[in-house]
């Protein structure tokens, strides 16, 4: 477990949420067809960006980082794909989509694998709050 504080665990999902929140917002609009490329690769970018926050506080924790890293680089990956679309003017191919959709769905996946040990760690660091208020 972390040596956090719960304020700090607190920040730390906080951010990961905004990651989960932007991701699946962008993941929406590429799967609808109408892209509006700038908007995805600064919204790819605040995700990415959302990520890093939370390392922060998650570093040390080796399975943590891992993970947050992973889904790091599938976002950047993602970006990096608009980002070539949006420079050559090209649109984007059914395997282009295919692939972009599967990285921002895998880095999704690992930050709700993120979120579920840190909630799980902010859940025992409130119980043992409430035990040593009781016992107080």
């Amino acid at each position: 477990m972390l040596k956090l504080t719960i304020d700090q665990l607190l920040e730390a999902i906080e951010h990961l949420y905004r990651a989960v929140k932007i991701l699946r917002s962008v993941l929406e609009e590429i799967e609808e067809g109408a892209m509006r490329g700038i908007e995805i690769s600064n919204n790819l970018a605040t995700a990415w960006f959302q990520v890093n926050c939370c390392r922060l506080y998650t570093e040390s924790n080796v399975n943590l980082e891992e993970l947050n890293v992973e889904a790091m680089g599938l976002i950047n990956d993602a970006k990096c794909m608009i980002d070539s679309l949006i420079s050559w003017q090209k649109g984007m191919t059914p395997h282009g989509k295919l692939y972009m959709t599967y990285s921002i769905r895998s880095a999704e996946a690992d930050l709700n694998l993120v979120l579920t040990e840190l909630e799980s760690w902010l859940s025992t660091k409130r119980s043992g709050m409430a035990v040593k208020k009781f016992l107080a």
